[in-house]
């Protein structure tokens, strides 16, 4: 297996094999002057973002501004929701076919976002993952989605911290990523529980309600579980991040689920135990790293790495949108692409 490191040239080339920023495909056929991937642009002066919208050929097409740091997304049909990076209070909903905000929804009082959500498979309601900040336990805002989102229920969490929410590509099945740790805006994002916290996937049944939990990993211990991605055969792929030292093993930090039963990725180790974002699609599926700016090619098949690139910072899959970013350059299926001035790429982007 070769390890190369990430330049403009190993980034075209393995765009092409599909290390990106993305996830969430569409059908093929989409007209080329219509978005076919967002990126998140984020302004270090202000911490405001603007979500950049690009063709299928890497044209931009517009960038719209928000009024909040962003992180996450999610969509359904023309809907694109863009979710506010920990402790963000808004969200906004973008139609793709005019580029326009066409709504905004605040957290309830007492409530902060998470940074991701997703939809139901008919696009009815969109499920968010939420901070009681009275608690510090989590929660999963319900919102029904017949024009701007409104907020209709929730449910509640066996513990604090959920990240990453996922749906499983047939049925109304949610994968939450509740990463254990107690956190409050009064204290900035330090945990408040680092060194008794305890971290574990939890599995939604929207049509019941039942929330489920996969139990703690043996190994998993130190680890706050953040990301998630499940694969079209229904395999889930799950990255930590090391939170507490004492206790965490940075070779636990990725993580597959089949058939019921999980299995470390000993290649995980490259990421200096810090996940930043994973993705899958097909049998395939990306796990990058921030912090050590590796990009992991995994193949889900045999659950073992299949290729790695070293000095990026994220990387996800697509059938449309292949691309593999640092802060400062994204390729997308081939054509490199930087953000504005002074703005830096968060690690999520989506494809549509």
């Amino acid at each position: 297996m070769a390890i190369e490191p990430f330049s403009r040239r190993t980034l075209l080339r393995h765009a092409a094999l599909g290390l990106g920023v993305v996830a969430c495909g569409r059908a093929l056929g989409q007209p080329a002057d219509r978005a076919a991937y967002i990126g998140i642009e984020t302004q270090a002066a202000t911490e405001l973002s603007k979500a950049a919208f690009y063709s299928e050929t890497g044209r931009m097409l517009d960038r719209v501004p928000l009024d909040f740091r962003a992180h996450g997304m999610a969509a359904h049909g023309s809907r694109v929701v863009v979710f506010p990076r920990r402790p963000g209070t808004r969200f906004a909903l973008i139609d793709e076919a005019t580029l326009e905000i066409v709504g905004r929804v605040d957290a309830p009082e007492g409530r902060h976002f998470f940074g991701h959500g997703a939809f139901t498979t008919d696009g009815r309601h969109l499920i968010v993952t939420e901070n009681d900040l009275e608690t510090l336990q989590g929660a999963l805002g319900v919102y029904r989605c017949e024009g701007t989102p409104r907020r209709i229920g929730q449910i509640d969490l066996p513990g604090p911290g959920p990240h990453e929410i996922t749906r499983h590509p047939e049925r109304d099945l949610f994968f939450i990523a509740l990463g254990g740790l107690e956190t409050h805006p009064a204290y900035g994002r330090t945990p408040l529980n680092l060194h008794d916290f305890r971290s574990q996937v939890l599995s939604f049944d929207f049509a019941s309600g039942r929330v489920e939990p996969m139990d703690v990993w043996p190994g998993s211990e130190g680890v706050s579980l953040r990301h998630l991605a499940m694969d079209h055969a229904g395999r889930l792929y799950v990255g930590g991040q090391v939170a507490d030292e004492a206790r965490g093993d940075p070779a636990s930090v990725l993580w597959l689920v089949e058939d019921g039963q999980e299995h470390r990725i000993a290649e995980g180790a490259a990421l200096g135990g810090y996940v930043s974002s994973i993705a899958a699609h097909g049998s395939e599926a990306r796990a990058t790293s921030k912090e050590s700016g590796a990009i992991l090619h995994l193949d889900g098949r045999s659950a073992r790495e299949a290729g790695r690139i070293e000095g990026a910072g994220g990387a996800a899959l697509s059938s449309r949108a292949e691309a593999v970013s640092g802060y400062r350059i994204l390729s997308l299926n081939g054509e490199t692409i930087r953000p504005e001035d002074g703005a830096e790429f968060d690690n999520h982007g989506f494809a549509l």
